[in-house]
């Protein structure tokens, strides 16, 4: 037990030795909140589960901070088909204790299946159209909304009340003893279910529970709502001595050992398998992935350098003109740059390159095989010839833009930047040229009628 102050491990005395609080009081209350947690524990091994929850309460009116007890309640409540309500009390425990907390666990395997917590969902929204039918007098259609509501949370307690209540209203007491029995065997020691069982067999005598009850006076559901279908009576009654307390705390632990054993370790061996074999399984994509990519890449290399070694053997052989022989120099610096994957300075020196005025066709056929490897070629252009525009360097813009419009004379944006750069460098000769294309061409863009009203405010 720890101090709620300054949460130092306590002795046996009255005061805490590091702070100096009294914890005379607080002693008695966690000792008697731990009471009640046996108690609930003892009556949940026995599924006498309206009574773990009574007693369970109990133990949280009295400590709030009791993580055992509240992870319990959530278990009897998740048991009863209540899944919101198990999850509240798992979500608050988790707010008090975040760390080696089994709140995390329980959560953790509801959330890992969404179409499961989605179905629950429905079930619990059916149960509240199927009791508002029922106040209203449409006993048949609730019977079949809460035939649904089971047969996807066949735990609901509050579900299996309701249509054991309204079968017996009906008279069909077959259908109705086969859900208290559902009931049951579920919480051994409902309070309405075992009423409701008794009213069959005739022991339900007492006019004041006639009275009470919907089922047995044959009267319309007129008070019929969720608390009133299974709020439990209080079957705690206080231990007997100070042994069996002694004997609750420490079966208690020998529970919670055993729940630490065969649950929560498993569930991590488990996750760590599985996060292993995931791992594993990424790796060995990522490794074919590679292998894939070096396979296509040398057998690339081995093409290029196939037809590299055809072009220098023509190089070597190559007599007469000078001009060819300047041809094939700037073809092999083209291919050497692609090969060092300088796919922007290969496309350069294509770009200079005329492939009409190549000698041979092994020739051309390198020129347009390099060429479709450098498809990046134009818009590398044009985007540095923009960028030379925007800082006035027209100079640089000119050569760039021209190279862009040499690989992809359809671009209607090189085209204005082309006819903006002459402009500024004054050459309007050369600026009507790339004029004349966008108004033949592209007249109804919007960078046409840009640059008319540059040109009708330039004069």
């Amino acid at each position: 037990m720890r101090c709620y102050k300054c949460n130092n491990v306590l002795t046996d005395n009255d005061y805490c030795l590091k702070c100096g609080a009294d914890v005379s009081v607080y002693k008695v209350v966690v000792k008697a909140s731990n009471t009640y947690y046996n108690a609930g524990l003892a009556k949940a091994q026995v599924r006498d589960l309206s009574g773990a929850i009574v007693a369970l309460k109990n133990s949280l009116d009295l400590n709030k901070k009791n993580i055992k007890a509240r992870n319990l309640l959530g278990l009897v409540y998740y048991e009863m088909g209540e899944v919101a309500l198990a999850l509240s009390e798992w979500v608050i425990s988790l707010n008090f204790k975040k760390e080696k907390n089994v709140a995390e666990a329980y959560i953790r395997k509801i959330k890992s299946s969404p179409n499961r917590l989605e179905d629950i969902n429905q079930s619990i929204k059916k149960y509240n159209i199927a009791l508002t039918t029922a106040k209203e007098g449409g006993e048949d259609v609730a019977i079949i909304q809460l035939k649904k509501v089971i047969s996807t949370n066949t735990k609901f307690v509050k579900a299996l009340l309701l249509l054991a209540l309204l079968y017996l209203k009906k008279g069909e007491t077959d259908r109705a003893a086969k859900m208290l029995n559902r009931v049951l065997k579920i919480d051994r020691n409902n309070t309405l279910a075992l009423r409701y069982r008794d009213a069959m067999t005739g022991n339900l005598i007492h006019q004041e529970d006639k009275d009470d009850d919907p089922a047995l006076n044959g009267k319309k559901l007129k008070s019929l709502s969720g608390n009133d279908i299974i709020v439990p009576r209080n079957s705690y009654k206080e231990p007997a001595s100070g042994v069996l307390t002694v004997i609750y705390i420490i079966l208690g632990i020998v529970i919670g050992i055993a729940i630490m054993w065969f649950l929560i370790l498993p569930s991590k061996l488990q996750k760590e398998q599985y996060e292993n074999s995931t791992t594993i399984k990424e790796y060995s994509e990522k490794i074919s992935s590679v292998s894939l990519e070096l396979t296509a890449k040398e057998s690339e290399i081995k093409e290029l350098k196939t037809k590299l070694d055809i072009a220098n053997k023509e190089l070597n052989g190559l007599k007469g003109d000078d001009s060819d022989a300047a041809l094939y120099t700037k073809l092999v610096n083209a291919i050497y740059a692609y090969e060092n994957n300088n796919l922007d300075e290969a496309a350069l020196i294509l770009a200079e390159l005329d492939v009409t005025q190549l000698p041979s066709e092994n020739a051309k056929s390198l020129f347009t095989f390099v060429s479709e490897k450098c498809q990046g070629g134009p818009k590398v252009f044009y985007t540095s010839g923009v960028e030379a525009f925007k800082q006035k360097n027209y100079v640089q813009a000119e050569i760039y833009l021209l190279r862009a419009y040499k690989l992809d004379s359809s671009n209607v944006e090189t085209l204005y930047y082309l006819a903006m750069t002459y402009l500024n460098l004054s050459e309007d000769e050369k600026a009507q040229q790339y004029i004349d294309i966008i108004h033949d061409k592209y007249s109804g863009t919007a960078l046409a009628q840009k640059l008319d009203e540059y040109l009708a405010g330039r004069t």
